[in-house]
């Protein structure tokens, strides 16, 4: 059993510091850390992509027009990334390696039972899956993220032994990376527990030059566990429940992933919004030592190969704060709410929530449960109750899942007069996806079903002699934009964009598409 949570102790103070303690705003960003902007993430993304020498065009990290605050009045908590100058939508903000992560090989053979002598009943005590027969594990999505987390802790746990060992052999280097990466994964801790210092950016990034003074007494097995719940990164795709499904059904299913959970302190700065700037998308280092030279095979065995490549999702000011969304974005505002709240501790207040409240305190709308489901007139009354509360932007993605349930159930009639119909409501829901959420995975489906209806009335024009291509151009050209502002521009790269045009379409569209894609990501 694992010992009751506490909190943990404050982290010492930096050893050496130009930080003034009575200083209200500090920015320890590293604006120009990267000189060019990055405009192909292509290798990170597609096998077809990958360079042919075996050498990335760029090098990791990778850090744009971002700055790091500390206490500073434009950020939502204590700490954030704001806009170190006017920012573009589809401009890349950061690339950066995980500092832990997972290995897929290792989870996928311990959750199989290969490592039968190991256990979890601990963690899944704590997740609340525990059985009162010792020797029955429930093969499921929270035991496998038991395991994952894990092997996260291990790996914190090894950086702590590397540096507690006087007697060690490893390198001088390796002690200096072990040390860079353990005080990466501490800096993820409050910042009311990790001491305000200029060089919290390196830290983050990290860089074996930037290292504060550490009690490492603080980091107990259980305060790790907190660290990792809190801030790294799980499955962006598939949830932990759909995953075991597959690793337990399909032969080989470690080949349908190549990521599961990794650390990254830098993004774990970003605040939350249900309206947010960012978007982020994960991607993988390809098959060579020489395209990550900086990393030594202590760094592989720790980091993975996975990255995080993060755009902006719509026009950003400079100094504006940057967000992403913690949560999916097409739930109701009570919904969203008591996620956040039951997860993270907080009630979020964005612009997106308050509008979103005004709105549904003065004209009240039927929850989702009043409207019943597969019934067509049902659902079109409640869509019609949406689209004429003023505040409709909001309630609209909010609502999106009722939206495609009533396409769904219209197209199933393969009317010309109600694709018409479905395509004006779409018109309105991809704007409003545009202004709250643009270029999640949701605004992405939506334009791919807009696209293949447009197809098919050019298709039923064309029959009658009749021009139908408007249509297809307009569909087309909003679904390269938002492409194009998801992965970035691609280098322009004609061939790419539409590769990854196919992709998107094969993942979110196609039943069954993420296991029969070539690559692994969204």
């Amino acid at each position: 059993m694992p010992k009751a949570k506490r909190k943990p102790k404050k982290i010492a103070e930096p050893s050496s510091s130009s930080s003034d303690g009575a200083e209200k705003s500090i920015n320890t960003g590293v604006a120009n850390l990267s000189l060019s902007p990055l405009h192909d993430v292509s290798p990170l993304l597609l096998r077809s992509a990958a360079p042919k020498d075996g050498k990335l065009p760029f090098k990791l990290p990778y850090i744009g027009p971002i700055s790091l605050v500390q206490q500073h009045q434009s950020v939502v908590h204590g700490r954030g990334l704001i806009a170190a100058r006017d920012v573009s939508p589809g401009e890349c903000l950061f690339v950066i390696p995980a500092v832990a992560a997972a290995p897929i090989d290792e989870v996928y053979n311990r959750f199989l039972g290969e490592d039968e002598e190991e256990d979890y009943e601990g963690i899944d005590d704590d997740i609340g899956t525990s059985n009162n027969d010792a020797s029955f594990i429930k093969k499921d999505g929270p035991h496998l993220q038991s395991i994952a987390e894990e092997i996260l802790i291990e790996q914190i746990q090894y950086l702590l032994d590397v540096l507690d060992d006087e007697k060690s052999a490893c390198a001088k280097e390796t002690m200096s990376h072990a040390k860079s990466l353990l005080h990466a994964f501490v800096s993820q801790m409050s910042s009311d527990e990790v001491p305000t210092t200029p060089d919290l950016m390196k830290i983050l990034l990290p860089s074996n030059n930037a290292h504060f003074d550490m009690d490492k007494q603080v980091l107990d097995r259980e305060t790790i566990l907190n660290i990792i719940r809190r801030n790294a990164f799980g499955p962006d795709f598939h949830n932990y429940d759909a995953i075991a499904t597959c690793w337990n059904t399909t032969p080989d299913g470690k080949k349908c992933y190549n990521r599961l959970l990794g650390a990254y302190p830098l993004s774990a700065m970003i605040n939350h919004s249900c309206s947010p700037n960012a978007v982020r998308v994960f991607g993988y280092i390809p098959n060579s030592d020489s395209c990550d030279p900086s990393k030594s095979e202590f760094g592989n065995k720790i980091q993975g190969k996975e990255v995080m490549i993060v755009h902006a999702n719509k026009a950003i000011s400079k100094g504006t704060e940057i967000t992403w969304s913690y949560i999916p974005p097409a739930i109701p505002l009570i919904e969203r709410r008591e996620a956040l709240l039951s997860k993270y501790g907080f009630i979020c207040n964005c612009l997106r929530c308050i509008q979103e409240e005004k709105a549904l305190t003065a004209n009240p709308l039927a929850t989702q449960c009043d409207y019943l489901p597969g019934n067509e007139t049902s659902m079109r009354e409640m869509i019609q109750a949406i689209e004429q509360n003023p505040s409709s932007n909001e309630i609209r993605v909010s609502y999106a899942p009722l939206y495609l349930e009533y396409f769904n159930a219209a197209l199933a009639q393969s009317d010309t007069e109600k694709i018409n119909d479905i395509l004006k409501l779409a018109t309105r829901l991809h704007f409003s996806f545009v202004a709250c959420n643009n270029a999640c995975t949701e605004h992405l489906s939506i334009l791919h079903m807009c696209y293949e209806l447009a197809g098919v009335l050019h298709t039923r024009a064309l029959q009658q002699k009749k021009e139908g291509m408007a249509q297809v151009r307009f569909w087309t050209e909003q679904l390269k934009k938002t492409v194009m502002t998801r992965y970035g521009n691609l280098g322009e790269s004609v061939e790419f964009v539409r590769a990854l045009m196919k992709h998107s379409k094969l993942v979110l569209r196609m039943r069954n598409g993420w296991y029969s894609a070539d690559d692994k990501f969204i």
